[in-house]
């Protein structure tokens, strides 16, 4: 987590640990960040991370008065979450109330972490955890918002570990949705290893009744995979002109799998620093 430092703020990061020790490590630098920063702090742990949590106090001793909150899974104790039919539906719920309330109090920024194991004891399948991560991109077109998103490699499979890291955008992908009409900027990278998230992205402006703009002014790569999502989004609204602002390689990226067959897509010089 170190080496990530501010590129982590505004993202939906998903990290690995293999072991008790690394997961402490990588939460106690994320919870130091966040606080010195001054975001409101929450934290979801499974129901037996005591020592965890001890951990994590300690990291938090610099915070002010309801900066920082520890929250146990399906326990009867104060600062709990969940329990039994805790969907996805919920946690989003949860989180989206969380980041709402944190803003409204003043916060300048609210970040969040969850150690994942909590999932299996709620009973999530492979597919509501997708679902989940998918969906939950939403909350990120504010950069205000932060998650770091924790598993356990001792417990969710190599192929499904994939798979959920592919679907969340951070920490080479950024996303801002704002400015006029449905106005959508991408910074960074665009890549195999974030591809997946960028359906759940685009469908931010996806039902705008309205051009979209789409600017990847800063987007410095996009492979083949993410110009063809950009193009198939553009053509997916044929009556709705999609324009997207961007450099001369995302353009040649765009054109190589088809975007002049679509005349609904108009391609722009990038605006840096806009």
């Amino acid at each position: 987590m170190r080496e990530l430092g501010a590129a982590l703020f505004g993202k939906h990061v998903m990290r690995a640990y293999t072991n008790d020790d690394e997961i402490r490590d990588l939460l106690s630098d994320f919870v130091g960040r966040v606080v010195a920063a001054g975001h409101r702090t929450v934290i979801f742990l499974d129901a037996d991370s005591d020592d965890l949590a001890a951990a994590l106090a300690r990291a938090a001793a610099g915070a002010a008065p309801g900066q920082y909150s520890a929250l146990y899974f399906g326990t009867s104790q104060t600062g709990s979450f969940g329990g039994p039919l805790f969907s996805v539906d919920d946690k989003l719920a949860a989180l989206g109330g969380i980041a709402a309330d944190a803003l409204a109090a003043g916060w300048p920024a609210v970040s969040v972490a969850g150690e994942m194991v909590w999932t299996r004891r709620a009973g999530w399948t492979p597919s509501d955890l997708l679902a989940y991560e998918t969906r939950v991109n939403r909350l990120f077109g504010d950069p205000r918002v932060t998650s770091l998103c924790l598993y356990d490699r001792r417990a969710f499979g190599k192929e499904l570990l994939l798979r959920v890291g592919a679907v969340h955008p951070g920490p080479l992908l950024g996303f801002t949705l704002g400015g006029w009409g449905a106005h959508l900027r991408l910074s960074g990278e665009l890549d195999a290893s974030n591809a997946g998230s960028l359906p759940s992205i685009l469908d931010l402006v996806a039902d705008a009744d309205s051009v979209v703009l789409l600017d990847a002014s800063d987007l410095d790569f996009v492979d083949a995979a993410g110009a063809g999502t950009i193009v198939r989004f553009a053509a997916s609204r044929p009556s709705r002109h999609t324009v997207v602002r961007c450099g001369r390689g995302v353009r040649q990226a765009l054109q190589l799998v088809g975007a002049e067959s679509v005349p609904s897509l108009v391609l722009r010089d990038r605006v840096p620093g806009v």
